[in-house]
């Protein structure tokens, strides 16, 4: 509550500054943060679009219904195999890479795919397939990136590449994170744990929050040292697990360079454009705020249409003929 409270202010903040005379190098920041903000709350919007179901297709609500898994493969033609993977840990610039590959051609299961393929990802919650079938339903389905995908299953595959995204310092890792992993408790709460998705996603998003991130103790999962020392173990794990010629290890400040050399692109097909750099910390807030805001707001859902129906039916009434007989 606090946390909500606290962007609130910070917007009123910004809406009075607006009304000064001259603009000045602050006024400048506030204005590029709160137009982050606002992208981010739409961001949020979106996720809980996501996680409603709304972007599943008919066949995955089919089959998550019936409790069987539809393959579901897209024609032949698009058919591929997982080819690149990402390894970097959340809030690494994971998801500015992710458009950078997108950008040249690929086709990439992130954070937003996973609410769209929310069939397989349950079950290898379940069990129901290992690791080597979940990779190949993914290229049946037509991707050929994964950033779902853990060290140990690019290490036992030599035709896959793997960039491991990093960050400046453990600190700055750490920082960011702590305003993202607040999306682990918000969808433990109203209304967000009766969604069907969130529900068979629960556990991935458990482990990718809570366990991956510190090393398998998920009550540290707020602890700043626990996380900086899972974050320079895991880099550690992963570098020494996967050989260097395929694996990357990349800084997004690095640009496209290391990418395009990295994945032999030609030159003349490398981007010149700047390197992407998206879910900014700003962006990041707004989507948070958004979120939280639903687990506080969501009874007006209910509460409104019941309102609005009581209005109604008065209304109504009140225009009813109705006649009054005396003796």
């Amino acid at each position: 509550m606090m946390k909500c409270l606290h962007m609130v202010s910070i917007f009123v903040l910004f809406l009075i500054r607006l009304t000064a005379a001259r603009p000045d190098v602050l006024y400048e920041q506030n204005l590029a943060y709160a137009n982050a903000f606002c992208k981010g709350a739409y961001v949020g919007f979106e996720t809980l679009l996501s996680l409603m179901g709304y972007y599943e297709s008919d066949e995955i609500k089919e089959g998550m219904t019936s409790g069987e898994l539809i393959i579901n493969e897209v024609d032949e033609d698009d058919r591929t195999q997982i080819q690149v993977v990402g390894l970097g840990l959340g809030r690494t610039g994971t998801t500015s890479l992710v458009m950078a590959l997108e950008m040249l051609g690929y086709s990439v299961v992130h954070d937003d795919e996973q609410t769209e393929l929310t069939d397989i990802f349950y079950a290898v919650t379940e069990e129901t397939i290992d690791s080597d079938e979940f990779h190949e339903i993914l290229g049946l389905r037509g991707y050929n990136a994964s950033f779902k995908t853990e060290y140990e299953w690019v290490q036992s595959h030599e035709e896959v590449k793997a960039i491991l995204t990093v960050r400046d310092t453990p600190e700055k890792y750490v920082n960011s994170w702590s305003i993202a992993v607040g999306f682990v408790d918000i969808v433990e709460q109203i209304p967000f744990r009766w969604m069907p998705s969130v529900r068979a996603l629960r556990q991935s998003i458990f482990n990718e929050f809570k366990v991956e991130t510190t090393d398998g103790n998920p009550d540290d999962y707020l602890n700043p040292e626990a996380l900086k020392r899972t974050y320079l173990e895991y880099i550690e794990e992963v570098q020494a697990a996967i050989p260097s010629e395929r694996l990357l290890t990349f800084n997004v400040k690095q640009g496209w360079a290391p990418i395009c050399e990295f994945l032999e692109v030609q030159q003349s097909d490398c981007p010149t454009i700047p390197f992407p750099h998206v879910h900014t910390r700003a962006k990041l807030e707004g989507e948070m705020f958004f979120l939280r805001m639903i687990t506080f707001i969501w009874p007006l859902a209910i509460i409104l249409p019941f309102y609005c129906l009581m209005k109604c039916g008065k209304l109504v009434i009140e225009k009813l003929p109705f006649k009054t007989k005396c003796d």
